[in-house]
């Protein structure tokens, strides 16, 4: 006789709800991000941070679809970014506090959310994962307001000499070169870069579209011997990409060429740890330099000990005459280090 009541179904895991729900944090944190970046890169953020705005007006203002800027806001209210009362936007707490914080998503989400979806591709090949480089220009300037810049500020304490020319051979968005030149009224100061912002140039702030390498070959080509006494180098975060792209020997010619006309030399680089638990177990450990050291395995950049680089430094003939890490109120890890170079005496 058949029992027709009798269910067929599989047994169902209990915990199969649970398992599903952490399983797809990841993905809830990927459109989060995404959401977030493009929240504030596209104008909306400063619209509602300015004052409480209906949809329409949004919609208006930045001339979008306005059903769909009413769903991207109900997406973002359920993620307690923003608040949706009779269609007026206001930010939470949570999302007015995203504010200082742009520039990680600038960076991270914007320069290199594209080479995060190369990951096997670039595994499987000879080519590097690309990147948006304007964008990681632009990140890494606005972070370097927390770390690298103050970082540069307390080398520069240990220097003799106040600079008459500062050249920031990796500038990026310009937008450190600028701030750090405040520092020395009537200094005039150079920024390097492939993406260097040329239109922003004024008497005292030049720029050039160029790499790093070939501006101080062409730099002391021009000048010959000419004493380089009154100028300081800066290079954030400029050192790993070039020994991934053009290797280690082309560091130390740079490094001894402008060392040995006597300028200084503020390097910022960070120390390469992903196998240390006492910084990968840190919160910023995970939610920073874990990906942070994932990207540089997939893109043109190479990532290296602070040992390496020390030694790099005393093969060029260096002197450390300082060495720092960042302000553990901002980042506790030490990985982020620099230092400032001159000619070492013999």
């Amino acid at each position: 006789m058949t029992l027709l009541n009798q269910s067929t179904e599989s047994p169902v895991d209990p915990n199969f709800e649970s398992r599903l729900i952490e399983a797809l944090q990841p993905i809830r944190g990927m459109a989060l991000a995404q959401s977030i970046h493009q929240l504030i890169n596209s104008g909306i953020y400063q619209i509602i941070e300015a004052s409480p705005t209906s949809v329409e007006d949004i919609a208006k203002a930045l001339k979008m679809e306005p059903s769909r800027v009413a769903g991207f806001f109900r997406y973002l209210a359920n993620e307690d970014i923003v608040s949706l009362e009779d269609d007026v936007a206001t930010l939470t707490a949570k999302g007015g506090g995203l504010r200082d914080f742009r520039p990680w998503y600038e960076l991270l989400v914007g320069g290199y959310a594209n080479t995060f979806g190369q990951i096997t591709q670039t595994m499987s090949q000879q080519a590097y994962a690309t990147r948006d480089g304007a964008m990681v220009g632009l990140g890494s300037c606005g972070i370097s307001q927390y770390d690298a810049l103050p970082l540069v500020r307390q080398l520069l304490m240990d220097a003799p000499v106040s600079p008459a020319e500062i050249v920031d051979i990796g500038c990026g968005s310009g937008d450190f070169l600028v701030d750090l030149a405040k520092d020395y009224p009537g200094v005039t100061a150079v920024g390097v870069d492939p993406y260097a912002p040329v239109d922003k140039q004024t008497g005292s702030l030049v720029f050039h579209q160029a790499s790093a390498v070939d501006f101080v070959r062409a730099l002391e080509a021009d000048g010959g011997s000419a004493d380089w006494a009154d100028k300081l180098f800066v290079g954030a975060f400029l050192l790993q990409e070039i020994l991934e792209q053009q290797g280690r020997a082309t560091i130390i010619e740079m490094v001894r060429t402008i060392l040995r006309h006597g300028a200084y030399f503020a390097v910022v680089e960070v120390d390469h740890r992903p196998t240390d638990p006492s910084v990968m177990r840190h919160g910023l450990g995970q939610a920073y330099y874990n990906p942070y050291y994932l990207l540089h395995i997939l893109t043109e950049q190479r990532l290296e000990t602070t040992d390496f680089w020390l030694d790099l430094f005393d093969e060029a003939g260096a002197t450390v005459v300082s060495q720092r890490t960042v302000n553990p109120k901002v980042d506790s890890t030490g990985l982020e280090f620099g230092c400032l170079l001159k000619k070492e005496v013999r």
